[in-house]
């Protein structure tokens, strides 16, 4: 057998990774307390240009801009300061008539002539004072401009974000700062003021994050970007941090369980997008290891072309995190506290509650709800779980309410506190987040903890240092409980089981612990509360992240760049079963089981990047080149015992009866990489960018390792080159094309021997497999190309794109068989079978109404998708109506009922309906479209946000609804065709149809009709109505529904509180708000399960969740 390719990286890197990390959080930790450059004036006879360029000289790293002839007239006698800080020395000359605005490195700076000295009278009763936050964080605003409306007074906001500044009481105060939309207050009689800043998203959303972590200008991109700020998913805090993102994102589908500890699932364009984190692409990491109250942005890139530099890992698209790292200057401390408690239900199931257990009309406490009539004065043999013993009882409807009785209040809390400090030479932040979810069944605890840790540090004007650390945690007792399958509380309790038992009365559910269960089934159902507290299926997951970044400027334009990130994840999962239970795993002898999982693994991803940034006149070359080596492996341990447990109760590999059976797997993989990118502008008008990544990976064979992936785009901005109309601001047109490929699985060319417990006479096997591998594969490839608009309208308050993407896959995989006299039995080849995907997205923003006391801001993304049949393999295409050409590849496939032409459902002699025995394709299985509205209304002090999202069309197998009817729980069943069977002993139901009197039709292989020579007559052969019903149910196109659904995903109204509120405790901003999640629901079909899932599988209920948000920032 081929030796297994060694990385370098496999070796024992982890502890010089963690001391390097360890040493450079000490430094980080006292950097920012450390002194910057001393800053000294001391002149006579002086101007005010002067004292600048002393300044600027001392300040180094600062770009300064202002009009030196206006500065040097002002005169000054004499110039005295020293700090350690540029925006001290600032802050001293305002008294000069100097203005400034400090954004990051650059200075502006204006002169305005100081107002005359007001008299002391004057002073007292023009004084305004007060203190600048941002409306959405909380935070407050550092070097905000506060100046009275045609006049040159003015002022700016301290560190605490306080301002003082004379106005009269007939003034208008104007407020401004960069990255904020200015807002003007009248003063009228107000003394103190507490102003909320709303960011100006347009000014914000123009620069995102791309491949690799560079920031870019959205108009120079040549594909699809969207961005969403972290506080878009801070309103309203549960359990994930997908469940915030839907509807967000046009082309991003995120479909949310109801499901406790199951976390959303997410697809971009039809497939699932690479997640990134501070630029680091991690191989473990998920959305749930990430807090909301750590994210400063979200950039989505969408496809491959804009993921091209990723290589194959990014080719379904990438969603880019950054961290928060800073904030104002000094120590920051905030706190968010998010709690919400079930509200109610958006979906429960419901039942029957007059009917038993049984069939036939008659009590067994065996299987289906086809029993007795309740609640009639009948009596029969059941089973007492108080005396814990079989005596004859009255056949009541004491459970009617059995699942409602079983569920549990549920509700989740989710709490952060962070602490930032921020100085002259870089930032440090510590953040932990605790989140607790009480799910609504027994036992159904969830404990989730975020722990990151995170700084940067200039050191001079060319070199700086980010590095990164998380912990995060997942742990519950019991995640089990759902689905179809004898774990399952619906399939227990609601699907399989009668009312005429009340299951509150069994939750003492042993009769002998650990050997006899408390309860009336003897067969398959189990007691639910043993379910819940004994049948335990328990996880502890836990990852580790840690990322390193040094970046230098070689020279002006020039930087080079290291980067480095690794995750490691160590989970266990535990499962037992007690002795003597109903339904089990691992086979049906009921003697006990105990099984232990520990599931390991860790990837490191190495970056080294050179990017080049020049301009030419009208030119600009933009360049970048560089590495990644890319390296993950995973292991998993399972132990399990064999023969039962030898002692009741004991839970260990020691107490199995037989020897343990113990599964070992690993798998691992490397991927070399080289990319470059090159980008040229001229005169901010034309933008086009060429990519290149070649990839090795370990996965091919050593011959055909190496290939390519190649990318173009451009973008062309119109409102640059022509005259607009006045109603339109910015218009820009772009398009992209793209190449990815993909490799192939782990060992699909190194063949390994597969391992089976207790094959031959309790003895374990080992098997090679029985495909072959054929060297002449080739990797899955797909061309995708783009073309989109952006445009500005009505000075920038309404904005609107457009994307059409075109995604052709080819190179498709297929195992053929070959013949067994080679010793085995298939190979994988490539087929002739090809897709293509089309979509089309739309997101439409702005800003409705915008004054001083009102701000309405609002976005609405719609996005459709399907994959269609490019062309077909003659060989290894399916034969079939629907799969052809031009079709698309989400056919919904069953075995509908035989219907005459008018639609009509044939019946057989018995009465009973006739289902063909030919698969149609009755619909498609994908939303036509999906959408998302989110709104934010800010008046005064109070904002008021909501989200609704939905999708469209399609069709879904609503599960429950169906097989309620086969089981005889479904609450339709409960009607006089039933009660005349079961308490008249009448058979009067007659399906609604048709019957056939004559002749016969004839089909072909695919199932259309060649010859109907039938005669029909209207149906009237009655029929058990119990045996037409579970008949009935079999028949999948009655549970085949339209999912379509609008749902109010979330809701918050939030409320600023004032600062001479909040100053009492000593806090710089404080709010409160009323949370809502999973608040509403409008269904077209689905009646009894929520179709945001995407399938149902007996959905647990969905919940309403309300409560209450605190922020506090001190």
């Amino acid at each position: 057998m081929t030796k297994k390719p060694e990385s370098v990286l496999s070796k024992k890197c982890g502890p010089l990774y963690w001391k390097a990390w360890g040493l450079f959080f000490l430094f980080l930790f006292y950097a920012p307390f450390a002194r910057a450059q001393n800053i000294k004036v001391d002149l006579a006879r002086t101007d005010l240009a002067r004292v600048v360029d002393v300044i600027q000289r001392q300040a180094n790293g600062y770009e300064f801009s202002y009009q030196e002839e206006a500065l040097a007239k002002v005169k000054l006698e004499r110039v005295r300061l020293e700090t350690g800080k540029l925006k001290d020395a600032l802050d001293q000359l305002q008294q000069y008539g100097l203005k400034y605005m400090l954004d990051g490195k650059t200075v502006s700076l204006r002169y305005a002539a100081p107002a005359p000295k007001p008299t002391p009278t004057q002073q007292q009763a023009d004084n305004r004072a007060g203190i600048i936050t941002d409306a959405e964080t909380g935070d407050v605003i550092i070097g905000a401009t506060v100046r009275v409306k045609d006049s040159d007074a003015g002022t700016s906001t301290n560190e605490k974000g306080e301002f003082n500044i004379r106005a009269k009481a007939d003034a208008t105060l104007i407020i401004s700062f960069i990255g904020f939309l200015t807002k003007e207050v009248p003063v009228k009689n107000q003394t103190m003021f507490s102003i909320a800043l709303a960011p100006d998203q347009r000014r914000l959303k123009q620069v995102v994050v791309t491949a690799l972590g560079i920031k870019r200008d959205e108009k120079a991109l040549g594909y699809a970007v969207q961005k969403v700020s972290g506080e878009e998913v801070q309103r309203v805090k549960g359990v994930d941090l997908a469940t915030s993102l839907t509807g967000k994102v046009s082309g991003l589908l995120i479909q949310n369980s109801t499901e406790f500890f199951e976390a959303p699932t997410i697809s971009l364009r039809g497939g699932t997008p690479l997640l990134v984190i501070n630029g680091v692409p991690y191989g473990n990491m998920t959305l749930r290891d990430i807090s909301p109250d750590d994210i400063e942005s979200m950039d989505v890139l969408k496809g491959s072309t804009a993921a091209a530099l990723y290589g194959q890992r990014g080719g379904e698209g990438v969603i880019i995190i950054t961290t928060k790292k800073s904030g104002r200057k000094g120590v920051t401390v905030s706190i968010n506290s998010n709690t919400m408690f079930n509200a109610g239900f958006l979906t429960l199931p419901e039942v029957q509650h007059n009917y038993s257990a049984g069939l036939g009309g008659t009590y067994s406490a065996t299987d289906y709800i086809w029993g007795d009539r309740l609640d009639i004065g009948r009596t029969a043999m059941q089973w007492d779980p108080v005396t814990k013993s079989v005596k004859d009882m009255p056949l009541t409807s004491r459970g009617k309410d059995n699942f409602k009785d079983f569920l549990e209040p549920s509700f989740i809390t989710n709490n952060n506190i962070s602490v930032t400090q921020t100085g002259e030479n870089g930032s440090f932040r510590v953040s932990l987040t605790d989140i607790y979810n009480k799910g609504q069944y027994p036992n159904a605890k969830g404990n989730m903890i975020n722990f990151s840790m995170g700084g940067e540090i200039k050191v001079g004007s060319r070199f700086n240092l980010e590095a990164t650390v998380g912990y995060n945690k997942r742990k519950s007792p019991q995640i089990w409980g759902s689905g179809y399958g004898n774990q399952g509380y619906i399939y227990n309790l609601l699907m399989w089981t009668g009312p005429e038992y009340d299951v509150t009365q069994f939750r003492d559910y042993w009769v002998t612990p650990g050997l006899t269960q408390n309860w009336m089934y003897k067969t398959w159902y189990d007691n639910p509360y043993l379910i819940a507290y004994e049948k335990l299926n328990a996880v502890d997951q836990n990852t580790y992240n840690a990322s390193l970044s040094a970046g230098y400027s070689l020279f002006p334009g020039a930087r080079l760049q290291f980067r480095s990130g690794m995750d490691y994840y160590g989970n266990e999962d535990t499962k037992r079963n007690p002795i003597n239970i109903n339904s089990t795993r691992g086979g049906y002898e009921s003697k006990g089981l105990y099984m232990i999982s520990n599931l390991t693994g860790f990837s490191i991803n190495n970056d080294l990047l050179f990017t080049i940034n020049k301009k030419i006149g009208k030119l600009g070359i933009d360049g970048l080149a560089g590495g990644t080596i890319y390296y993950f492996r995973n292991n998993v341990l399972t132990g399990k015992t064999r023969g039962g447990l030898s002692i009741p109760g004991l839970y260990s590999l020691a107490s199995s009866v037989e020897r343990p059976d113990v599964l070992i797997g690993q798998t691992e993989k490397q991927v070399n990489s080289l990319f470059s990118k090159l980008t040229l502008s001229w005169n901010s008008a034309f933008f086009v960018d060429v990519t290149g990544r070649n990839d090795w990976s370990s996965t091919l064979p050593k011959a055909s390792r190496s290939y390519f992936y190649p990318s173009v785009g451009a973008s062309m901005v119109l409102s640059e080159l022509f005259k607009m109309p006045a109603f339109m601001d910015f218009w820009k047109v772009r398009g992209s094309w793209a190449l990815s490929k993909g490799d192939l699985g782990i060992y699909a060319t190194n063949r390994t021997y597969a391992t089976a417990l207790g094959v031959w006479e309790g003895l374990n096997t080992g098997s090679y497999p029985a495909n072959i591998f054929d060297g002449s594969i080739n990797p899955k490839t797909a061309r995708t190309w783009e073309i989109g608009t952006t445009a500005y309208f009505l000075k920038n308050r309404l904005q609107a794109d457009v994307t059409y993407y075109n995604k052709y896959s080819y190179n498709q995989q297929a195992n053929a068989e070959i013949s067994s006299a080679s010793g085995f039995t298939t190979t994988l080849v490539n087929t002739d079978e090809s897709y293509v995907r089309r979509g089309v997205e739309v997101t439409i923003s702005g800003t409705p109404i915008a004054n001083n006391i009102f701000r309405w801001e609002s976005m609405f993304n719609w996005s459709t998708s399907h994959e269609y049949y490019k062309t077909l393999d003659k060989q290894y295409s399916a034969d079939n109506l629907w799969t052809k050409v031009g079709e698309r590849r989400d056919a919904y496939v069953t075995e509908p009922w035989e219907k005459d032409p008018q639609g009509n459902i044939v019946h057989q002699d018995n009465g009973l309906p006739l289902m063909s025995q030919y698969p149609t394709r009755i619909g498609y299985m994908d939303p036509s479209w999906i959408w998302g509205f989110t709104n934010s209304l800010s008046y005064r002090n109070f904002i008021f946000s909501f989200s609704f999202d939905g999708r469209v069309g399609g069709l879904m197998y609503e599960y429950m609804n169906n097989k309620m009817w086969d089981t005889g729980a479904h609450p339709e069943s409960d009607n006089q065709y039933r009660y005349d069977e079961v308490v008249n002993h009448k058979i009067t139901y007659i399906g609604k149809g048709v019957k056939v009197l004559s002749g016969e039709m004839k089909q072909d292989k695919y199932g259309r009709i060649t010859e109907d020579t039938r005669v029909f007559a209207k149906n009237d052969i009655p029929v058990s109505y119990e045996a037409y019903s579970r008949d009935f149910a079999d028949g999948t196109p009655g549970g085949a529904l339209d999912p379509t659904f609008l749902k109010l995903r979330e809701m918050s109204l939030q409320y600023n509180i004032p600062v001479n509120v909040f100053r009492k405790i000593g806090a710089s901003a404080a709010s409160v708000a009323l949370t809502g999640q999973n608040v509403l629901i409008w269904r077209k079909q689905f009646k009894y399960a929520d179709p945001d899932k995407g399938k149902d599988d007996l959905n647990s209920p969905s919940n309403r969740y309300i409560g209450m948000n605190i922020k506090l920032t001190f």
